[in-house]
């Protein structure tokens, strides 16, 4: 049985994917839903259920390290686990990056997903983690964040977005060939640098376009490879330039 944790943007969609190949799956929110288990990973007793499934998809934003050992130090040690980060852990300036770079960003919630990435390796053998970048898909796209917004100063960074779609897909392959012991890099083809992709995205769908600012132009920009993922996954990703 697989447990989703996390019924949100990315779980919700998820759990019907899985469902619909005929897979057992069980998933937990925080608000009642059909057919799904309410359990609130800050609080209260595990329920029952999760303690039977052989593969944890943890799919919550990112919460302090307390919780997510909390919940952690109470699973079976030989469960399979899918975690999902942030490729915000990279940090800023750091070149080309793959699976195998060492973090190096100081953002609040990357060093919060590096800690859990870091308590899960340490206890979990049979554990795999995704790193996607910025998410869009389903009615959500980044370039509304940033519309009309003045002096931002990752313009002269480069673009790492990833489908709903993609993600969801690069699940599935995962599950389907028990691909666990691994880390996977989910972003797009699409390398330009932000500034070019909102400016150009904001005229395309008739919004203020955002104000960028050259203070903090960067001499060696992360781009982060997506090598790995199209190898082992078979992934073709989207454009994020055909998302409006």
């Amino acid at each position: 049985m697989i447990g989703i944790i996390g019924c949100g943007w990315l779980g919700l969609p998820l759990v019907e994917k899985l469902r619909g190949q005929g897979l057992n799956v069980i998933s937990t929110t925080t608000t009642p839903q059909k057919n799904e288990i309410l359990f609130d990973i800050t609080c209260g007793p595990i329920p029952e259920k999760i303690w039977q499934c052989d593969t944890l998809i943890y799919t919550i934003p990112p919460l302090g390290l307390q919780e997510v050992e909390n919940f952690f130090k109470k699973i079976n040690k030989i469960t399979k686990i899918i975690f999902i980060s942030s490729t915000s852990v990279y940090g800023k300036n750091q070149g080309h990056v793959t699976e195998k770079s060492p973090f190096d960003s100081s953002s609040k919630n990357a060093l919060v997903l590096r800690e859990a990435e870091n308590y899960l390796k340490k206890n979990f053998s049979n554990l795999s983690i995704i790193r996607p970048g910025g998410l869009y898909g389903q009615k959500r796209h980044p370039v509304y964040f940033l519309a009309g917004k003045l002096g931002i100063t990752s313009g002269d960074e480069y673009l790492h977005l990833v489908s709903q779609k993609d993600c969801l897909a690069a699940l599935c392959k995962i599950i389907e060939f028990d691909l666990i012991g691994e880390d996977f890099n989910l972003v797009s083809n699409l390398r330009i640098f932000k500034k070019n992709y909102y400016t150009y995205m904001s005229k395309k769908l008739n919004l203020v376009a955002p104000q960028f600012t050259d203070l903090a132009k960067t001499d060696n920009p992360t781009q982060i490879s997506n090598d790995k993922s199209k190898k082992m996954l078979s992934l073709q990703y989207e454009n994020p330039f055909d998302y409006i």
